[in-house]
Order: C-alpha cells, then structure tokens, then sequence
C-alpha cells in the first residue's frame, strides 16, 4: 500500500512540474530565498525591467570578471558614435600583453602579442567569451589613452544608466564593487541598446592564437549545466567576490536577465542561474496567459475624427479595462509616416510637427524628445506593437473615450495635429 501511495506522489508533483506554474511555488522561490544558495541573486524581465525574484539584491559585492560587460559596453557606445567598427584595428601595448599574459592576476591567462593589431570584434570575444584581461587593457588604451581614463568613463556610463557602480579597474581582476541589481540593468541596457552582443557572448568557443577554448559560461555548451535558452552573458570569478554570473535566456519570445554573486562554488552559480532563468520564463509566460485570459475579445471599433480605422493583422482589444490598438494602423489613418528602427527596436512615426517614438519593450515613449508614460505600457502582441488608446489621443494634444453601449472607442484629436 505505502508502495502506491509513493508512487502516486510522484506522479503527482511530476505533473506539477510539467505544468510549470505550480513548479516554484512548491520550491518556495516567490516568497522565499532558500532554494539559492548564493548570497545574492536577482532574475529581472528584460521587457519591463521589472525584478520577478530576488535575494539581497542591492548589496555591493565585487563584480569579477562581470566588469568586463562595462567594458565591453563602452566599446559598442564608441562604436555607435563612430569612432569604432568592428573591423578596426587595435594596436597590443606592451602593457597589455603583459596583463594578459600575468598569472599572478586573476582571470584568464590568454597571451596577446605585444606589436600585434587585432580587431575590435577579436578583443569582444576575447573579453566575453573567454575573459582576458589583455583585451581589455587594449580597448581602454585605444579609445581613452589610458586604463584610468576609460574607467572614469566606465563610471559615467554606469551612472547614466541607473547603475550603483564603484569601478576603478577594467577588468574586475582587482577590487571594485557593484550590486547583483545594477548588472542586470548593465545587461538589459547593453541587450536593448546593441543587441549585437548577445551574437558574441552565445559562442560556444572562440578560436585565438591558433587554440580553440570554450566559453567561460557553462550554460552556452554540452554538460551538466547546459540551457538551452541561454544565449550569454558574462562570469566573474576572484577569491573576493566567489563566483558570480550574469546570464540571460529568451524562450517564446520572452527574455529574461539572471545574476548571481558570492556564490561559494561553480556549481552553485550556474544551478541557481538554471533555477533562476526558469522561474522567470515560467513567471513571464504564466502572467502573459493570465492577461491574455483577462482581455476582453469582443470587437472594437475605433473612431479616429470622425473615420473608421481598420485593421487587417491585429485587432484592438481591451485588457484590464483599457483599449489597446495597433500603432501603425492608427497613425497612418492620422497621417503619420511610420518606420520602424531596429537598432532601437521601436517604431519611429513622424509628421512634419512631431517625431514619435515607441520602443518595443519598456514603459515610455518619446514625442520629439519629450518623455510620455501611458497608463498601460506598449506591447508587443502578435508581431504588432500594440499601445493605449488613450495615449495616442493625450500625446496627440487630443481626448479619448469609449462608447460602452456601442463598443465603439473614439479618438479627437487636436486641430493643429488633424491632416485630414
């Protein structure tokens, strides 16, 4: 009889764990920490920003070799001023040579020839998929003549982009500090802003001299801590900060950032980078389904001064009382040009008064350089950017309401705005 009893159990939480949704909260991650065993440890959605787990996640720790990610970051900002492609050529210090070669620092020993000219997408590989701390002595040279410079300008872009970040070195062999919190936000701004990168920190391996060697981050290749997801980003490993991991995955169209630090060994990190990453594709996709349960799929009409505005590929519905619509339909109907920018991931629509920007992902857009916050953010459904009626109506300098009797949500827009 006990025999039975056991195996039903099993078969049981077997199932609670192929439906996904009950999964964590039987291991007790929402409103615990317990199942992590690094100190600190935070997994954020990439669309939103928003931290769907967390441990101590606000507490500096020594970076590691995760500081490479500033650098590198540097790098791709010089690269969209154009100061650097990814075919310039670097010239190798002899300082920097022997940085890469010097056993006594931690981090990858991976010589670079003093002399030699390497290429800027070289030295990306060589900061992120194999950490050397060579290449980027070498990057920090070139674009600000010293190491001390290029950290200085580590420290203003850190602050720019709302991290909490000490650094004084480029490569994180030495002591410095940040939070679990602000690496990930390094990782979601490096991620949106030049998504390039995730092609260089999802190679397995990287050849260099002659030696084919592996990517430092074990969830990229065949092992015990492969996931498939996975497609980045970057490890750290000192004896002050233990081992620590930034890692990001994207599954069904939906992204999310993991970071760990302090954890005591490497199987702790990449385990509870697996837990984390899965928790948050769970969590995403489980609220996805529940907003989705929630709108409302009835038809709806919208009214744009007066015009009737259809739309072939995605039609608008209504979640959480408020009525979502397709961008591009309702502002060709109005008489915008609209573009899409894929650097930026955003659509660019302008008239000859206004310029309008919508990212994909995030909480904000931007009329002519001014920022507008909608009651709902943006969202991407169905391949179609889709955002609040109400503020396109608001950012148009117009109003908006919903006729309930009739279905029917209306848009009058501002006479300076009206081309029609």
């Amino acid at each position: 009889m006990k025999k039975y009893t056991y195996s039903f159990i099993c078969i049981v939480l077997l199932c609670a764990i192929i439906f996904a949704t009950p999964l964590f909260s039987l291991l007790g991650l929402p409103g615990g920490s317990h199942n992590i065993a690094s100190p600190s440890a935070v997994v954020i959605d990439f669309a939103t920003g928003e931290i769907l787990f967390e441990k101590d996640a606000h507490s500096l720790r020594a970076p590691a070799s995760m500081t490479k990610a500033m650098t590198a970051f540097v790098v791709y900002e010089e690269i969209e001023a154009g100061n650097l492609t990814l075919d310039t050529l670097i010239p190798v210090s002899t300082n920097a040579a022997m940085v890469s070669a010097d056993i006594s620092i931690q981090g990858a020993v991976l010589p670079i020839q003093a002399g030699s000219y390497v290429s800027v997408d070289t030295l990306l590989h060589l900061m992120m998929t194999l950490s050397s701390n060579g290449a980027c002595i070498a990057v920090a040279e070139f674009i600000s003549g010293c190491e001390d410079a290029f950290v200085q300008r580590m420290n203003e872009s850190a602050r720019a982009i709302g991290m909490t970040a000490y650094f004084n070195n480029v490569h994180g062999a030495l002591l410095h500090y940040t939070t679990a919190y602000s690496i990930a936000i390094l990782v979601r701004e490096f991620i949106t802003r030049y998504p390039d990168i995730l092609r260089v920190t999802s190679a397995t391996s990287f050849a260099f001299g002659g030696i084919v060697r592996n990517n430092t981050n074990l969830l990229m290749h065949s092992g015990d801590f492969y996931f498939t997801y996975a497609d980045g980003f970057r490890t750290g490993t000192s004896r002050e900060a233990g081992f620590c991991l930034a890692s990001t995955a994207e599954r069904d169209g939906h992204r999310v950032i993991a970071v760990v630090m302090g954890a005591s060994s490497s199987q702790d990190r990449f385990s509870d980078s697996i837990t984390l990453l899965e928790y948050g594709l769970i969590e995403i996709a489980r609220r996805t389904a529940d907003k989705n349960q929630r709108a409302d799929s009835e038809p709806v009409t919208v009214i744009v001064d007066d015009n009737k505005v259809y739309f072939p590929d995605q039609q608008p519905f209504i979640i959480d009382g408020v009525t979502m619509v397709p961008v591009r339909g309702v502002f060709e109907k109005m008489g915008f040009t609209v573009g899409w920018d894929s650097q930026q991931r955003a659509a660019i629509l302008s008239n000859q008064q206004l310029q309008i920007i919508i990212p994909a992902y995030g909480d904000v857009f931007s009329i002519n350089g001014d920022i507008i916050i909608p009651e709902v953010p943006q969202q991407m459904i169905n391949g179609r950017l889709m955002l609040p009626l109400r503020a396109i109506a608001e950012a148009l300098g117009g109003i908006a309401y919903w006729d309930s009797n009739n279905r029917v949500a209306v848009i009058i827009t501002n006479q300076d705005t009206k081309l029609y």
